[in-house]
């Protein structure tokens, strides 16, 4: 199941709509949105899940091989990516650009009922990985 076309986005707090939960099976992609589960509201330390501005790319997936579903939420927004990590032809051609980064919420329950308690930002290099976004 491609989890990523069930994320339901409202009021800037991450809702799941289709995260398998008490036994539900996977559903067939032809079926449609008929057949989502109702929606959830995600939280990770007993607090909804809320990005940065609001700007959030949520998918699921298994980041550590544990055999547990791990919930990624990508974001972006107001915080401005380092021009000095872009070549300087991008500079002079597109200015400012704001910083995309990944949240990693490590899924410490079950994939049918998954628990998360805070999240990591991916990193590289010892500090958190960021991309150029527009």
């Amino acid at each position: 199941m491609r989890l990523s076309r069930s994320f339901v986005w409202a009021t800037s707090l991450l809702v799941l709509s289709a995260l398998p939960i008490a036994g539900a099976q996977e559903r067939r992609a032809d079926k449609g949105a008929r057949d989502l589960l109702p929606p959830v509201r995600l939280t990770s330390g007993g607090e909804p899940i809320d990005v940065t501005v609001g700007h959030a790319a949520p998918y699921v997936m298994d980041v550590d091989g544990d055999g547990v579903r791990d919930l990624l939420v990508g974001e972006f927004g107001e915080e401005g990516f380092p021009l000095e990590r872009l070549p300087e032809a991008v500079r002079k051609k597109w200015g400012a650009f704001d910083e995309g980064k990944l949240r990693i919420y490590r899924n410490i329950g079950t994939n049918d009922d998954p628990k998360f308690d805070g999240f990591k930002y991916m990193e590289a290099g010892g500090e958190a990985a960021s991309i150029p976004t527009t």
